[in-house]
């Protein structure tokens, strides 16, 4: 099985961008929760990466009704779904891979961010082992920062996990 990166460099386009498309084959997300729609940069420590956050939603119109804005939340949710791209870039064999969200170490949402405006995600990578990474990000409207997050993920092998969950399952 290849490697992720050669995985996701095929998936590329001419510029080195990523489409939502793309980024569908990647991500164990469907359209509803995936709130990444484009790569501009990808590297094994860096992503550069967008979200348009749609005029019309059920969580915009849901999270306060007479004041639409982008729950704090999913725009942490997003800079980790970038970021778990980084993740995923230096994995082999990373589709039989997930990476979960593990602990927000500190996140803070200056600036409101609403409905037809684009997310900027700028997330680094810190530090990474076979079953850990530490991210930081930055998410922008233009000059604008909305969030600033320090994030750890897991790395945990997909059927394991999956064998667990059913054993919690069983269990509960």
């Amino acid at each position: 099985m290849a490697d992720d990166r050669s995985r996701i460099d095929a998936l590329r386009q001419g510029d080195g961008s990523l489409d939502r498309a793309a980024i569908r084959e990647i991500l164990p997300y469907g359209d509803d929760f995936l709130f990444v729609d484009r790569v501009a940069r990808l590297t094994s420590e860096e992503i550069e990466a967008s979200f348009l956050i749609p005029a019309q939603s059920s969580y915009l119109r849901a999270h306060f009704v007479d004041l639409p804005v982008m729950p704090g939340v999913l725009i942490g949710e997003g800079l980790a779904q970038a970021g778990s791209l980084i993740v995923r870039y230096g994995l082999p064999a990373g589709e039989e891979k997930h990476v979960l969200g593990l602990e927000i170490e500190r996140a803070r949402f200056p600036s409101p961010a609403q409905p037809a405006e684009t997310l900027t995600y700028r997330v680094r990578l810190v530090t990474s082992s076979r079953r850990v990474a530490r991210l930081e990000g930055d998410v922008r409207v233009g000059d604008r920062r909305v969030c600033q997050a320090q994030l750890v993920v897991a790395i945990v092998d997909g059927r394991a996990f999956r064998k667990r969950l059913e054993e919690l399952r069983r269990e509960g």
